[in-house]
């Protein structure tokens, strides 16, 4: 029996994107093959919105996204947010009070109503910080904005804050840090897609409940997803979606929570394991 597909939630990052984050022709064509079979492709990045690829933006039939981490809605056509949680002022005030203690060690990052801010002193020491790849350095020297003072900027936009971000290269302290977030700051969902970012926003936010809250807007059973991941902020997404896909390169995490898992991101998997849904679903009104 064919499956009733209706709906595609995938990630972006070494998921739907290449190890070196580019869109390949297969997976930009997999995506228009979906829509014109009825099946609605739907973004679900830990990004913000405006950092949101723009040649994926343009794809006819893309028209929806899930950005960061949940904590807001977006139609990418029309650019207006469909939905939108910020952190509460005072739990924005006790992460950056936690990450006072680490003033030397961790950089900030800020969500506002989709645009990302980041420290300067993170943009400024890059190319020297062999922690991160080579693609994500570029991917932060085009999307972010620098701010001088991250911590004043946070604090007078400490009502419209989607997420913040901590910037951790001594991953040492990863343990130590969720520790005192979870015992430390109220209101709050944290996750991570990478081994040295921890992710923080709303406690309403997640892949999970983001994919839920997009369903009732577009009246689509979860039952009717295919979700698409690969790290720890991906788990719930694809353990609530009726088929939860996970790139062989996922974090154990993402792999246990798949109902299937296919090769790996730079082998275009996903738009292999689309075309596979298209082929084996019958679109029902």
């Amino acid at each position: 029996m064919k499956k009733n597909i209706r709906m595609l939630a995938f990630d972006l990052d070494d998921t739907a994107l290449d190890g070196q984050g580019r869109l390949a022709p297969e997976t930009r064509e997999a995506f228009i093959a979906a829509a014109e079979a009825g099946i609605e492709p739907v973004i679900a990045s830990g990004r913000s919105f405006y950092s949101l690829p723009e040649d994926l933006l343009d794809i006819p039939g893309v028209n929806y996204a899930i950005c960061s981490n949940g904590a807001n809605l977006f139609n990418v056509k029309t650019k207006e947010c469909l939905e939108a949680f910020f952190l509460e002022p005072e739990s924005v005030d006790q992460i950056v009070k936690l990450a006072d203690d680490y003033l030397d060690t961790m950089y900030l990052d800020a969500f506002t109503r989709g645009i990302p801010h980041s420290d300067r002193r993170l943009l400024d020491t890059l190319l020297a910080n062999d922690k991160i790849s080579e693609h994500r350095k570029k991917y932060l020297r085009k999307t972010r904005r620098a701010e001088d003072d991250i911590r004043s900027f946070i604090r007078e936009h400490r009502t419209e804050l989607d997420c913040i971000n901590y910037n951790v290269f001594d991953t040492s302290l990863f343990d130590e840090l969720t520790s005192r977030l979870s015992s430390e700051v109220e209101d709050i969902y944290f996750t991570s897609s990478i081994p040295e970012l921890i992710e923080i926003s709303f406690k309403e936010s997640g892949k999970g409940p983001g994919l839920r809250r997009m369903c009732k807007y577009l009246s689509i059973p979860l039952e009717q997803v295919a979700a698409f991941g690969n790290a720890d902020n991906d788990a719930e997404m694809i353990r609530i979606a009726g088929a939860g896909y996970a790139v062989a390169n996922s974090s154990q995490v993402a792999l246990d929570a798949a109902d299937i898992v296919i090769g790996p991101c730079w082998e275009n998997s996903v738009a292999t394991a689309i075309m596979d849904i298209i082929d084996k679903t019958s679109i029902i009104p």
